[in-house]
């Protein structure tokens, strides 16, 4: 059993693994590193930050007494730069930590920035860090119109966030709806109604092409249409798995870092989890996954081949724009051996959808109707048969 385990990163992944090890055994020693200066804060939360509705002490929600209670000694602003594969000691930018039975590489997503001309421009902003959020927010303040490239969750929080901050926000996407990765035309289309019903400019098929300005960002450029103005610009088009350590150390890498049904690397005794894994060629980046791989990992790193990862089924439960919403499994199947349900009530604003696949409910959605999402989770983990009730299904307890 590991005396000492090191944990890389400090996002969800690396708190689910100190917390999952200090449970199972108080005795482990644990030292967490990580490049940020803040203890941990819940990513989703930034923009709560952004928008005024909290402040950068109440964001943060385990603080340095937490990590001593779980027998953890937290490295601030110590970025690991690799494994040393033998001796599975942790190589930082300042020092070499040794004496680990067992490491978790939890190093998480970064933000992509697709090939726009002038993203390097003073102006130019991503969200993925705290410190990020507070450089947007205090430039929000000062700002008149703000363009937001992207429309997925990110891109669609932060222009209601800029929007309550008082500002004119722009969303621009490429494609022609919005969060593609969990809703489909239909509930897209709801909540871009519901976007522009608050102010929120929404504009779809355009494509970004450049950044206007000289220093500093001026607007953007579409590749057909017509440019538009912004005092800033905050490029939200999705995230990568952070695989540059991997590299560095000699884990095999795919779109993310290879595990295991253990969350084991290919080099042994060192482990991933959370948004930078990628198993059996599949890249989640989505926080179930990195809450169970974590404890899977966690485990196996107390135990050997104690716990299996068995596959998570995908679901995203989140509020935008005042708006809740879930998503969950298969929702928006393109294939005829799928069969879909759905009601739609205009005077609430709710789209309800379950799919089923041989009669079992394989996935589904909910938008605006929290009852029914808890309802539809437990449908699709279930694998409920719905053979008998189909539509009924809203109306069934």
């Amino acid at each position: 059993m590991a005396r000492t385990i090191g944990i890389i990163g400090n996002g969800v992944a690396a708190i689910t693994a100190t917390r999952e090890i200090a449970h199972i055994d108080p005795s482990v020693k644990i030292e967490v590193f990580t490049d940020e200066r803040h203890a941990y804060y819940p990513r989703p939360r930034l923009i709560d930050y952004i928008a005024g509705r909290v402040n950068e002490k109440d964001i943060i929600q385990y603080d340095q007494d937490w990590y001593e209670k779980q027998g953890a000694q937290l490295h601030l602003s110590e970025a690991a730069a690799k494994v040393d594969s033998q001796t599975r000691s942790i190589v930082t930018h300042s020092s070499t930590h040794s004496g680990f039975g067992a490491v978790l590489v939890g190093v998480g997503s970064y933000p992509f920035i697709p090939p726009i001309q002038g993203t390097d421009k003073r102006g130019v902003f991503v969200l993925r860090t705290l410190d990020d959020a507070t450089i947007i927010r205090d430039s929000i303040r000062g700002a008149g119109q703000v363009v937001i490239v992207g429309g997925g969750i990110l891109g669609v929080e932060l222009a209601a966030a800029v929007r309550e901050a008082g500002q004119e926000p722009v969303v621009v996407t490429n494609i022609d709806t919005l969060l593609p990765a969990q809703l489909d035309h239909n509930a897209s289309g709801l909540l871009t109604k519901r976007l522009r019903e608050m102010g929120i400019r929404v504009l779809m098929n355009y494509a970004c092409k450049e950044i206007t300005g000289g220093d500093r960002a001026t607007g953007v450029v579409p590749t057909t249409g017509n440019s538009i103005a912004g005092d800033m610009i905050v490029v939200a088009t999705g995230v990568k798995p952070n695989v540059e350590l991997a590299k560095a150390t000699g884990i095999g890498v795919g779109r993310g870092i290879i595990v295991d049904e253990r969350m084991q690397t290919s080099v042994p005794r060192v482990f991933a989890a959370g948004d930078c894994i990628e198993w059996k060629g599949t890249y989640y980046g989505i926080i179930p996954v990195a809450l169970e791989s974590a404890k899977v990992a966690a485990r196996n790193m107390l135990k050997p081949d104690s716990a299996r990862y068995e596959g998570t089924i995908p679901s995203n439960t989140l509020q935008v724009a005042g708006i809740d919403l879930t998503s969950i499994g298969v929702f928006n199947p393109q294939t005829p051996e799928y069969e879909s349900f759905v009601r739609t009530d205009a005077q609430r604003g709710t789209y309800l959808k379950v799919v089923t696949k041989d009669g079992t409910a394989v996935g589904g959605i909910a938008f605006g109707d929290r009852k029914f999402a808890v309802k539809l989770r437990g449908l699709v983990m279930n694998h409920k048969d719905l053979s008998r009730l189909k539509d009924a299904v809203f109306d069934a307890d």
